[in-house]
């Protein structure tokens, strides 16, 4: 009697299909899943100030006697600091910075290159 070879292909279809549509259910961080990382219209005030905030940055660097002896309040601090290459270099981890935030993990990529946008649009006020 011949074989038919589909009767055998067909179940490894299935799971392979089933197993595949189900690997695509769990919600997450799109720029975590895809690698993307939307650095178009990055702002001051949207990005890159929420980012100090929510990784502590402004909490340590702000007061009357702020970590570091600077403060990253206002836009005019975070500029200067982003101009020198000091909070890039500070966020990256580089060799030669002390790596922020201190004693931390170090901020993700996407949010990295966020804030490198912003410094290579010339860090403008916006």
């Amino acid at each position: 009697m011949k074989k038919k070879p589909f009767l055998f292909l067909l179940p490894c279809l299935l799971i392979i299909g089933a197993s595949a549509s189900m690997s695509g259910c769990y919600y997450d961080v799109e720029e975590e899943l895809y690698g993307f990382c939307d650095t178009t219209n990055v702002t001051y005030s949207g990005t890159v100030n929420n980012l100090l905030t929510s990784y502590g940055c402004i909490g340590c660097h702000s007061g009357p006697a702020p970590s570091g002896g600077f403060t990253l309040v206002g836009h005019a601090a975070v500029k200067a600091k982003a101009q020198g290459g000091r909070l890039v270099g500070a966020i990256n981890h580089a060799p030669g910075f002390v790596p922020m935030p201190q004693g931390g993990a170090k901020m993700n990529k996407c949010d990295i290159d966020k804030i490198e946008a912003w410094i290579n649009a010339g860090a403008p006020n916006n």
